[in-house]
């Protein structure tokens, strides 16, 4: 079962984490959808994700949903290797980690070089 990962097609460092999972991933487990696209705005309308405030990575594996922090975790993880140590960071509290999370999205533009 392929796991979904949506995230902001328009954006250079959300363009530049999916070449970093793709590159990584031993096997083509990751279907990547850009959230600006229909099937994206079904996903997304299918799981109630409501982007109309805050824009984030989604992360759907098993039907369980991980946004934010907790997606990019997920993510590494499941990447494996090296990668999988930095899972550690899930004892940091969601609510630091989404902070940190949040700093970096809020000026993602900036980066559209």
């Amino acid at each position: 079962m392929k796991q979904s990962i949506l995230y902001d097609a328009n954006c250079k460092i959300c363009q530049r984490t999916v070449t970093f999972i793709k590159r990584r991933e031993t096997l083509p487990v990751f279907e990547y959808i850009p959230y600006d696209t229909d099937q994206g705005q079904r996903i997304l309308k299918k799981n109630n994700i409501d982007f109309s405030k805050e824009q984030y990575i989604v992360y759907i594996r098993n039907r369980a949903i991980y946004i934010k922090s907790s997606a990019v975790l997920e993510i590494l993880k499941d990447i494996g290797g090296v990668w999988r140590l930095l899972y550690l960071f899930k004892i940091v509290p969601v609510s630091i980690r989404d902070y940190v999370y949040r700093l970096i999205a809020a000026n993602r533009y900036r980066f559209r070089k």
